[in-house]
């Protein structure tokens, strides 16, 4: 497959995603060796600005990598301004649009290692996510590995 086709269905199943889930931005973050987890891959709602290159913001600090770091495979926050008083965290939610609410998906390597993020942002409002948004969030997620992965 080239990668214009790779590149626009990932894009198919970013879009398809954030309609469904009525949140304003989704995005794909990757391993890479010059920065932590830049976002590779980005669909935008109506009205919803752009993170794809934001240079001020340290992602090996932020709290969410790091729960992810650890092990969790996913970190839903209903409201991400209550979720943690971190103030590299809340810096990051006026920077990233005052996000609201969002989960963060891993796709893991056999080894263990994160190799993908997959973040939807709500920008509206808190709310709570269900189990089923989060099986999709999930789907998404090891969908798009499956296309991008090595």
């Amino acid at each position: 497959m080239s990668a214009a086709e790779t590149e626009s269905l990932v894009a198919a199943i970013l879009e398809e995603l954030g309609e469904d889930l009525e949140v304003q931005r989704v995005t794909v973050r990757l391993e890479a060796d010059d920065a932590v987890f830049p976002v590779a891959h980005e669909w935008l709602g109506a009205g919803a600005a752009s993170i794809r290159d934001t240079p001020t913001l340290d992602m090996s600090t932020q709290p969410v990598v790091l729960a992810m770091q650890a092990g969790a495979e996913q970190v839903a926050q209903d409201d991400c301004v209550a979720a943690t008083d971190d103030p590299g965290f809340q810096a990051m939610l006026e920077l990233f649009g005052g996000m609201k609410a969002q989960i963060v998906t891993a796709v893991r390597d056999r080894s263990g290692g994160i190799v993908l993020l997959l973040s939807v942002h709500d920008l509206v409002a808190p709310r709570t996510w269900s189990d089923i948004e989060r099986r999709w969030c999930r789907h998404a997620a090891d969908r798009i590995w499956e296309l991008v992965g090595d």
